[in-house]
């Protein structure tokens, strides 16, 4: 792990950030325009002509996962990326970030969006030959309902109906107008309902492109085609084209980096300053294709704090950590300025942000600050920050014990296997942590991270990983969920945002990139099509389809 903690793609996943930070020479703390901004696809190959079937690709991730099911597993990027291979959501996002039906052919309410009709499409079938109907989806959806890690999300509905042979009726216990984006999410994967409730987080069971064949943890995973998957292609023809695919996780970057350009893997995931930089100008001399996720909504990296335990339980001690935080420094000393200084969930280009008064770096004012949360805690301003062990997430984090220390705040460094850390930050057994989170294309994707109801006490599993208890955000994203005005919507989003800088549940440091780096045998990485005509969004969480995906000679 580097410099930022642990990561998510949707209302439910505790999303694990793996090896984003790689130091850099110091240039000093002024700003200056991040270099994100110029990020651009580049050496892309397209081809929406006859695709040609067969052929196996190596994909390296950057980090392994603890499991497929979608109960009880915590899925980051890189675990996105192979579920997405044996999994299918029942909605999906289109390039315009907008929901639509996916698994399922329609997506249907009644006039007050109280309830939903889900119209499934017929002839799907699991891996293991089990139909997909209503009675099926129903089962997953009534586990899911029930999981602890699951649960959350389905707070606001009150049941599931058949209503004919692929048709499950959604009662609601109020309006809920946007659920379809609830459901291209972890909670919209359809799953072998034995399998669900087996508690197996191997062998999974899905509808995906994908079938399963073998798990070797830390060292690989492969898949084989599904000869008989739901999609087909323009011409008739069954996809997905390719016949295997084996995952390498790979979490040293440069290790990834230099097996793709040795050819050891055909594609990887890139998610540190030097290697996007490096692989844009291979890029533009056409060597590789480069995706960066320069539409949606990518994730932010920043100090989570446990706003149930000391010393962060006082809100004055998180506005002085907060006000002794240089992010500018941060990003320049380890990131040579690539990235740009975050200042809440959205950035500034993203059609939910807006302006907020979270604190500023000021070490006059953070020096006064502490001083003050000392005289009310017996002369005492200490605490323990978790993190990974390897060389760039200790740079990291002496870096900003550093700044902290020069406000006359005491702070001990404690290294913590990810795994570890992932279950404390889950039980609320920590105080502060670098994250990496918030990366939903709609806002609904992030809200369970921060609605009061999933803040429970420690040491209670809880998804609002900081306990943060805010009625006014609770009652704002409720009141996102039951509006038709997309304006009220906006407005609503951009409330979340003012309490988050006033409650300062977390300290922004910088808005991450995912991107993806494939060899030139690869044809249309990004390039699909949802089953409604509508394309596809190029990445969502750092991941992207493979069923579209074929090679050429």
């Amino acid at each position: 792990m580097s410099d930022a903690g642990p990561t998510r793609p949707g209302p439910i996943v505790m999303v694990v950030l793996m090896a984003t930070a790689v130091v850099a020479a110091a240039c000093g703390s002024a700003g200056g325009t991040p270099r994100t901004e110029q990020l651009q696809n580049t050496g892309v190959i397209e081809d929406d002509g006859t695709a040609v079937p067969g052929g196996q690709i190596v994909y390296g991730i950057e980090a392994e996962s603890d499991g497929w099911n979608p109960s009880n597993s915590k899925w980051g990027p890189a675990g996105l990326q192979v579920a997405r291979t044996f999994f299918d959501t029942l909605a999906a996002y289109d390039a315009n970030g907008h929901a639509q039906p996916d698994l399922a052919e329609a997506l249907v309410p009644n006039d007050t969006y109280t309830e939903w009709t889900i119209r499934l499409r017929p002839g799907v079938r699991l891996h293991n030959g089990r139909r997909v109907d209503a009675a099926l989806v129903k089962e997953n959806f009534d586990f899911l309902k029930s999981s602890v890690l699951t649960s959350a999300p389905f707070e606001p509905i009150e049941s599931f109906e058949v209503r004919g042979p692929l048709e499950v009726l959604v009662h609601m216990k109020r309006p809920w107008v946007n659920y379809p984006y609830a459901l291209t999410t972890q909670i919209g994967v359809v799953a072998d309902p034995d399998w669900l409730r087996s508690g197996s987080k191997t062998d999974p069971v899905g509808t995906g492109a994908f079938v399963f064949k073998e798990w070797v943890p830390d060292a690989r995973l492969i898949v084989e085609r599904n000869p008989d998957y739901w999609r087909v292609d323009p011409s008739g023809t069954r996809y997905p084209y390719l016949d295997r695919i084996e995952f390498r996780p790979l979490s040293d970057n440069d290790s990834r980096a230099a097996s793709l350009e040795a050819g050891n893997i055909d594609i990887m995931q890139a998610a540190t300053a030097r290697q996007l930089e490096h692989f844009a100008e291979l890029g533009e001399q056409g060597k590789f294709q480069v995706f960066n996720d320069v539409s949606g909504e990518t994730a932010e990296v920043f100090i989570q704090l446990n706003t149930m335990a000391p010393p962060f339980n006082d809100l004055e001690a998180r506005r002085a950590l907060a006000l002794a935080t240089d992010a500018q420094a941060f990003v320049n000393t380890l990131h040579d300025g690539f990235y740009e200084v975050a200042r809440g969930p959205f950035s500034p280009g993203s059609p939910w942000y807006t302006e907020t008064d979270h604190p500023s770096y000021d070490l006059s004012s953070a020096k006064k600050a502490a001083q003050e949360v000392k005289a009310r805690h017996d002369g005492r301003f200490s605490f323990k920050i978790l993190g990974g062990g390897d060389a760039s997430s200790l740079s990291a984090l002496q870096l900003l014990e550093s700044q902290w220390e020069q406000a006359g705040i005491d702070v001990q460094i404690e290294p913590i296997e990810q795994a570890q850390l992932i279950t404390n930050v889950a039980t609320g057994n920590y105080q502060a942590t670098i994250w990496r989170q918030f990366d939903s294309p709609h806002p609904i994707g992030d809200s369970v991270w921060w609605h009061p109801n999933t803040a429970k006490p420690i040491p209670e599993v809880a998804l609002n990983f900081a306990r943060n208890r805010d009625e006014r955000i609770g009652a704002a994203l409720d009141d996102a969920r039951e509006t038709t005005d997309p304006a009220r919507e906006k407005e609503l989003y951009q409330q979340v945002q003012r309490y988050l800088a006033e409650d300062l549940p977390y300290i922004w440091l910088y808005h991450a990139q995912i991107s993806i780096v494939a060899s030139n045998r690869l044809v249309n990485v990004v390039n699909y099509r949802l089953p409604g005509g509508q394309k596809g969004i190029e990445l969502l969480g750092g991941s992207h389809p493979l069923w579209q995906v074929w090679l050429r000679s």
